[in-house]
Formats: structure tokens, sequence, C-alpha cells
């Protein structure tokens, strides 16, 4: 008895330590090893914001502290830069270091004013260390709001020194002279329209462009393509509740889809608005020849018949021809066939009728 009763509490442990197994393991797998979190600055202009968000003045350098603690024994390199803030073609806030996705508009970019002493760290055994950025403001003032993120990036031991993996945690980094709302952009420009091969798609492309130091928020577009001359549309999109980032541009992207574009002069029309503004944008643009074909080929996306398939397509297109010919050709002798039946009992029945007038 004594045996099957510890028999039966082992068991019992084991189902209970299946079902509900321990929080910590799981924690420790699904981690990347360390956490960040930044130190408050005296210069934080909102403190409830777990970002940085600090006034600075003209040439003054601040400096700000981020606590880096490693969470596992083992150790892991990591790498630390800053980004500057862009808007992608979703309508979204992202972050960069390549240069050519900024705006021209965005004169010294956050990336540029700052400056991380320990660009690479390493941490372990749940020890900490603190990260120092300076950041240092352009001698002259400067509206509206600088915006970027600092990057504690997560390298691979693996692969070579320059190249780390996906991996990282961000922290916002804004800075400005005046802590004024910098949500309330009211400017929107159409820079530019063209057509041309993205992601392997044939598109049509409107470069809008925010200018002002301020996120422009809450944006409404509805676009539509015409051919120049012509009332119906060939393309038409609506998105909502777009977000732009000070002095960025993007891309509003028009899928042409599997049709083949034809060459030929266009008109886009953009209508836009948002709680503070409301914009109209007319510009024309060329497909010629050559760039239409070019396209066309180009394009990942097509709907290529193979030759079977065609073969097969006309075969049974002959086929249902050849029957509704059979069926036509057997129907007309069925009702031939009818109506000579129909005749003979016509006959039959005369003769019969004539029969019993001469008995009478």
């Amino acid at each position: 008895m004594k045996t099957n009763k510890i028999l039966y509490v082992l068991l019992l442990i084991s189902f209970f330590s299946f079902v509900f197994p321990q929080k910590v393991n799981a924690k420790e797998e699904t981690n990347l090893g360390y956490t960040v979190s930044a130190v408050r600055s005296s210069k934080q202009i909102d403190p409830e914001k777990s970002y940085f968000y600090i006034q600075t003045s003209p040439g003054v350098e601040e400096e700000l502290k981020v606590k880096v603690k490693s969470t596992q024994k083992e150790k892991v390199r990591i790498k630390i830069y800053a980004e500057d803030a862009f808007t992608g073609d979703g309508g979204t806030i992202e972050y960069t270091t390549d240069s050519k996705a900024l705006d021209e508009t965005l004169k010294d970019p956050i990336s540029s004013l700052t400056t991380i002493e320990t660009p690479n760290i390493s941490v372990e055994n749940y020890e900490e260390k603190e990260v120092v950025i300076k950041v240092k403001p352009p001698k002259l003032p400067y509206d509206g709001i600088k915006m970027g993120a600092l990057v504690f990036q997560l390298e691979n031991k693996d692969e070579e020194e320059t190249v780390g993996n996906k991996f990282s945690y961000r922290i916002g980094l804004f800075a400005s002279e005046t802590g004024d709302d910098y949500k309330n952009s009211k400017t929107l420009n159409l820079t530019e329209v063209k057509a041309s091969i993205k992601r392997g798609k044939k598109m049509v492309l409107g470069t809008l462009q925010n200018p002002e130091s301020k996120i422009l928020t809450n944006l409404q577009l509805m676009a539509t393509i015409q051919e120049k001359g012509k009332t119906d549309i060939v393309k038409e999109k609506k998105v909502e509740n777009y977000m732009l980032a000070p002095n960025s541009h993007f891309d509003l992207e028009m899928d042409w889809g599997t049709n083949q574009i034809k060459a030929g002069t266009y008109i886009l029309k953009i209508k836009g608005n948002n709680q503070l503004n409301e914009w109209s944008f007319e510009k024309e643009f060329i497909i010629s020849g050559e760039q239409a074909k070019k396209m066309n080929e180009e394009s990942g996306f097509k709907i290529i018949t193979p030759t079977w398939v065609k073969i097969a397509t006309i075969l049974s297109f002959i086929g249902v021809v050849l029957l509704v010919i059979g069926l036509v050709i057997r129907r007309k002798k069925l009702t031939k066939e009818w109506q000579k039946r129909k005749n003979r009992r016509k006959r039959k029945r005369k003769m019969k009728e004539g029969q019993k007038n001469e008995k009478i």
C-alpha cells in the first residue's frame, strides 16, 4: 500500500510539473540575455515618458545615461548606435541609419548630434553597465523636434564582427528647445510622381513630403489615377491614420496589379485631410512606350499561362463546339423522326375513320 501511495504522489508531481512549468525557464528562454533602461535626465521634458525627451540649448552638450543589465551567466556582446526617424511607405514612423532615406529638409539629424562613448560593450553573469551618450545640439536655434532612437543590438559571435542579427532594444531619443507640441504639422507636399518597379511590382509612386519639424498625424488619403482626357478611373487607393515623421517623405504606392501597364499620359489626383488641414493635389506623369515595355517585362508579378494549359483550353473549346454541333444534329434527327411518327399516326387515324364511314 505504501508503495502504491508513493507512486500516486510521484505521478501527481509529474503531472503538475508538466501542466504548470516554472515561469523562470520560459522567461530565460525568450529574453535577449540583457535589458536596457533609460536613466532619468535632468533635462527630461516629460518625466512620464520612458524614453528620452530632452530640452536642449544651442551648442550646449547634454549627457545621457542608459543602464544595460545582463540577465544570464553567458556573455553577450551589444552594439550601440543612433538612428533617425523617417516615414515608411506604410505611413508609419520608423528609424534608420541610411541617410538616403532622409528628406532634404532635415538639417542636423539627431544621429549627427549624438556621440556614444562605448559603442560596443559586453555584459555577463547578471552584471550591470552604464552607457554614456552625449548629445550636442547645433549652435543655431532649431524649431520643432529632432527625432530618433538609440539602438542596443545583440551581436552574433558566430558571424563577422560587423554584422549583427535582428534582435535589439530601442530607446526613443527626442530633442526640443521649447518642449512645445510637436504633433501638429499642417504642411503636406506632393513632390514627385513616377511609374516604377518596386518589390517586383508595377507601381505608380506619389512622393508626399512633410517639410515641418513636427509630426503630421491622422492623415487620410484618397488617390486616383486617370488617363489624360478620360474620365474613367484606372486605379484608386484609400488609406487612413497615416503618420509622417518630422522633415520626412514617403511613397504612396499605387499597385498596378497583374494587368499590362500601357504607355500614355496619366494624372494622379490626391485628396488628403486630418483634424488640422485639408490638401488637394493633381499632377501629370508620362509612361513612355519603352518604360511600359520594360516594366511589363521586369515585373515579377505576371500571369504566365503554361503552353499545356493553352493547348488544353483550345482542345476543350473544340470539344465543346463539336459536342454542341453533335447535339444540334441529333436533335434535328430526333425532331424529324418524331414528325414522321406523328404523320404515320395521323394517316392511320384517317384510314380507320374512312373504313368506319364505308360500313355505315
